[in-house]
């Protein structure tokens, strides 16, 4: 017996299916002994949260991708072994692809004066009743049910919170 194929159309139905659920863009102050540059770090595929988590936020924008030289949505892939960014290019498109995209802009006053060593996307969170209707970032005393930790990034280095900047964030998900 041979093991079934997951086809590229398999795979678009897994990114709608993910698209259609609530999901947030965590961010987490992670360990400071990971700012070292020797530093020992978990390993991401057994996590089930953040360390540290500073909160979360519903993405703005939620769609779907396909790789493209000249697209204009750029994802860092981290650095090459010369030291130099290494990149892949996305475009929009309509239909649901095997590359489900995520925005997210941050507020000024969302986890203001945190610094960022990971950054995760939760899929079926929920958050506490009672909260102001419109809500879009919610604290860790804010959530109800975190949800499963679909992806995780460790950032190196990190990166500091300014309340004077609204950072914003791209994430594309291969499925």
């Amino acid at each position: 017996m041979s093991i079934a194929t997951l086809t590229h159309a398999g795979r678009a139905a897994f990114a709608l299916s993910l698209s259609k659920q609530p999901l947030h863009i965590a961010l987490a102050q992670g360990e400071p002994a990971w700012d070292n540059e020797d530093a020992e770090l978990p390993n991401t595929v057994e996590l089930t949260a953040l360390t540290n988590e500073m909160g979360r936020r519903v993405p703005n924008i939620v769609g779907f991708v396909t790789p493209d030289d000249e697209g204009g949505i750029v994802i860092s892939e981290g650095l090459g072994s010369d030291g130099a960014v290494v990149t892949t290019r996305y475009r929009m498109v309509t239909g649901p692809t095997p590359y489900l995209y995520m925005q997210v802009a941050y507020d000024l006053t969302d986890a203001p004066n945190g610094i960022i060593r990971q950054m995760g996307i939760f899929v079926g969170s929920t958050v506490k009743e009672g909260l102001p209707p419109g809500q879009r970032f919610f604290t860790p005393d804010e959530i109800d049910e975190p949800g499963l930790l679909l992806a995780v990034e460790i950032l190196q280095p990190a990166i500091p919170r300014n309340p004077q900047v609204r950072q914003a964030v791209e994430f594309v998900l291969p499925v």
